[in-house]
């Protein structure tokens, strides 16, 4: 079982009663994982001994993309498969973030790089982020630094009255977003703006144990929204396989609830996902920023063909196939670029074109896990395109919401009989439509192996 501490502070006990010793403390939002519930206490390993810590005082890690992980060794080795045999890929030192996909038994799923990864579990630090806060900087001057440690790398300083917005709590350490990344600050230099419970949950006070009881875990759940699935595959085989393994790891509950609703078969809506953006919505490696693709030929129509100069001295295009050949230059007299690929030459591409033009900019690029084209605004239930951007980039539930809502009769039956070439020609036009539809076939197929009995 996983669970993430719901109080301030919760105690780790030698034994499953309110009378245990104490061994120490676990702070609010660190994860554990353990044996049970048995009697509303949970085993786990600590400190090289077994402890127990009450589950009342637990909630459910049912959001696999609110989990934070910090490197705790010197030096961890990032694998291949979820095997200390495994292939070693690269090695990270103290203090790196990891970005947890799943957690496997002794070994986290990783995203490393753009792709999947393993490393062992033993050596991360799991917090499971809260909902944040505004907070003041009460020092003179408050380092930045990379790990919640005093040694991290320094990124930065705010000073007095900086006003910051708090992702969660680390031991003595608060995350923060700082210039795109991720840092820490020492928590006791911060003032909560408001009247603000930096709690996720009242505790219920009992006299005899009132340290360690708190919300039943049945009743948070039912407060969270529910992306994980509670079956998580491991992510192995063809590449298919993988791919589909870690998109349902991700969001299979949140696509099983809405392909039910539309008596679809949820391979047919987890594979369209796989295939449009790799089953992800956001990039660990541009600063966690909506995954978009900026289309040459669309800004043409938009806003190039009332522009014409200009539009020829920053952008071009294939004449016969438009969709190929797309390059940029921020200069007339630079080097033409292509930038299809990489989020971070998107996006430059992309905060150029809004320089020109925000609105025709965002009606010109895919946007998010479903790759949604920014002018089907109005079809998707938006009155701008701006305020569809603004909800695609807030959440994915907002961009998974939005392919349910992109679904035409026509394309659901499509799907609900795996006429994926048909589809594909009304999702990703009849110039690509086989391309799309073989891998959608095999996203289909890979999932439906993994998870025969899935309606």
């Amino acid at each position: 079982m996983l669970g993430a501490v719901s109080t301030s502070l919760l105690n780790v006990r030698s034994m499953p009663t309110a009378s245990g010793g104490i061994l120490g403390q676990l702070t609010e939002g660190m994860v554990i994982k353990g044996d049970g519930p048995f009697d509303n206490w949970l085993q786990l390993n600590y400190n090289d001994t077994f402890g127990f810590v009450s589950a009342h005082y637990l909630k459910p890690v049912n959001d696999l993309a609110r989990l934070i992980g910090t490197v705790n060794a010197n030096r961890l080795n990032v694998r291949q498969a979820p095997s200390s045999s495994a292939k070693h890929l690269a090695t990270v030192s103290r203090g790196a973030s990891i970005k947890t996909l799943a957690v496997l038994n002794d070994w986290l799923e990783i995203e490393f790089n753009g792709k999947t990864a393993y490393v062992a579990a033993r050596f991360v630090d799991l917090v499971y982020v809260s909902k944040g806060y505004y907070a003041k900087v009460s020092a003179d001057s408050l380092n930045v630094r990379s790990a919640p440690y005093s040694s991290a790398n320094l990124f930065g300083q705010i000073t007095m009255g900086g006003q910051i917005w708090v992702e969660g709590q680390q031991q003595n350490w608060s995350q923060i977003r700082f210039n795109g990344n991720r840092g820490y600050v020492a928590s006791r230099y911060l003032m909560p703006i408001g009247n603000i419970d930096t709690k996720q949950e009242d505790p219920i006070a009992l006299p005899d144990h009132q340290d360690d009881i708190g919300v039943p875990i049945a009743e948070l759940g039912q407060e969270l929204s529910r992306l994980t699935p509670s079956t998580i595959l491991t992510v192995s085989g063809t590449s298919e396989q993988r791919n589909a393994a870690a998109t349902w790891n991700r969001w299979g509950a949140l696509l099983t609830e809405l392909s039910d609703k539309k008596q679809l078969d949820v391979a047919c809506a987890l594979a369209v996902l796989c295939v449009e953006s790799s089953g992800k919505g956001f990039e660990q490696n541009n600063s966690d920023r909506m995954i978009i693709r900026f289309e040459n030929h669309k800004f043409w129509k938009f806003w190039g063909k009332h522009n014409p100069q200009q539009f020829r001295q920053h952008f071009r295009y294939s004449n016969d196939k438009v969709w190929r050949g797309h390059e940029w230059r921020r200069e007339p007299s630079g080097e033409w670029q292509s930038f299809h690929g990489r989020q971070l030459n998107e996006w430059q591409v992309f905060e150029f074109a809004r320089q020109l033009d925000e609105n025709a900019a965002i009606l010109s690029i895919s946007m998010g896990a479903p790759q949604i084209m920014g002018f089907h605004f109005e079809r998707i239930g938006y009155q701008s395109v701006v305020e569809m951007f603004d909800a695609f980039a807030h959440s994915i539930q907002g961009q998974i919401n939005g392919l349910f809502d992109f679904f035409s009769p026509r394309m659901l039956q499509y799907l609900k009989d795996f006429a994926f070439e048909d589809f594909a020609g009304m999702y990703n036009g009849k110039g690509q439509k086989k391309v799309y539809g073989d891998k959608i076939q095999k996203h289909y197929a890979a999932f439906k192996k993994m998870m025969p009995n899935t309606p």
